[in-house]
């Protein structure tokens, strides 16, 4: 099954009421497997559509998703075009029939012929069993092309793969690891492994997120445990040469590096915010076991509250504006004083769109207090959009603090 396709049908996907989960599940589910997917196809409710849709799958592909469109309701027609384009006739399964019957009587109503509908299913297909819904999923080779049909509900369609793949394939596991990096650019990530970028097995692709690059290695072995090795010999190699810009792997964040950082060193950490509004925190708490770290913070958006919730001198305001180094350094001040805690992030800063401080949009001052003492770090966006200057400002003070922890700071 070297040519796969994930094929979502449902026209609630195309509006955008209903977001497609779905194609990414599976492609996730057959990369555990060594299966390549190459194409994801979503089309609507139309028999001609979708029909046109199958037939050029059919051409390209080799096993073929397809997810919705089995239901009751008559624009449920996945079957029905499938078996046209097949040649196939649609018949009755009786074990599904019984399934659906005792469970709608369980209802305490009578079977009608939407519900008898979802026990249809291709001639010469094998029936799916669905194991937390109604309609059955359907395997089915029709001599060139393995067709794969699921329900569209998600919680069905999962049970239905985690049944269906372990027994239909085995042999080659594809196992993959992203390293994240930071304050490192994917052009100069790219020339820095250049080398490792025309392998065949493990493979190394880069991405770009924002503020972030990402290298993905992926190996192809027998063994989970085998390709996990291949994994961590290029692993090693990437790290020798750009580790610097580490800060962890496939779901890893900044905020969970640096609070894994701390927890180890048995440490807290606090934080004020201006600039950011509480983004900061909100991204250090999103993380499970935060609150064995982080102690709190305040978001001190007004002067005032920057006085009265920091010590944060009004006439230190005045005199060198509210976003300065100055205000920076007095808010990390008064936010330890107040928290007692060991380490600490304060972010002031012009978000835009127009200025309010008299300094230019971009303009950003984080304090940074460590065991050593306080940095008053500047950073210059210029020409972002707002809340792109807030994203990229609370993530350089999350890796500023991260990099003087890992250095003992």
């Amino acid at each position: 099954m070297q040519r796969t396709e994930i094929i979502a049908v449902g026209s609630e996907l195309l509006l955008g009421e209903i977001t497609n989960t779905n194609a990414r599940y599976i492609s996730l589910q057959l990369s555990k497997h060594g299966i390549p997917v190459l194409y994801h196809v979503v089309v609507g409710d139309n028999a001609a559509r979708l029909k046109e849709t199958f037939a050029k799958a059919r051409e390209r592909s080799d096993f073929v998703i397809v997810t919705g469109g089995l239901g009751p309701t008559n624009d449920d027609i996945t079957k029905t075009v499938l078996a046209d384009l097949l040649g196939r006739r649609i018949t009755r399964d009786e074990a599904s029939l019984d399934t659906i019957a005792r469970f709608v009587r369980s209802r305490g109503r009578e079977l009608n012929e939407g519900d008898r509908r979802q026990a249809d299913v291709l001639e010469g297909c094998e029936v799916l069993a669905n194991p937390v819904g109604l309609a059955p999923g359907m395997w089915l080779d029709d001599g060139g092309t393995t067709w794969l049909l699921l329900p569209g509900v998600p919680r069905e369609m999962k049970a239905l793969v985690e049944a269906t793949f372990p027994q239909k394939f085995s042999g080659a596991t594809l196992v993959s690891e992203s390293l994240r990096f930071y304050e490192i650019g994917e052009s100069a990530l790219d020339d820095a492994v250049s080398h490792l970028m025309t392998g065949s097995n493990p493979t190394v692709a880069p991405y770009a997120e924002s503020g972030e690059a990402r290298l993905r290695i992926s190996a192809k072995a027998t063994t989970e445990s085998e390709a996990n090795e291949m994994i961590a010999a290029v692993k090693q190699d990437i790290l020798n040469r750009v580790g610097a810009y580490y800060f962890g792997s496939d779901e890893d964040t900044l905020a969970t590096a640096l609070l894994r950082e701390l927890e180890r060193r048995q440490s807290t950490l606090s934080v004020a915010e201006s600039l950011t509004g509480g983004r900061v925190q909100a991204m250090l708490t999103a993380v499970p076991g935060a609150s064995n770290v982080f102690r709190g913070g305040v978001v001190t958006y007004s002067d005032e509250l920057k006085n009265r919730c920091l010590g944060v001198s009004l006439a230190t305001i005045k005199s060198h504006s509210v976003v300065s180094k100055e205000v920076a350094f007095e808010m990390i001040h008064g936010l330890i004083q107040l928290t007692s805690t060991d380490y600490g992030l304060a972010y002031t800063g012009e978000a835009g769109p127009v200025s309010s401080s008299g300094r230019p949009v971009g303009t950003v001052y984080i304090g940074v207090k460590t065991r050593r003492g306080i940095d008053v770090i500047e950073r210059h966006y210029p020409h972002q959009e707002r809340h792109v200057i807030q994203e990229r400002a609370a993530k350089d003070g999350l890796w500023a603090l991260l990099k003087r922890v890992k250095k003992g700071e």
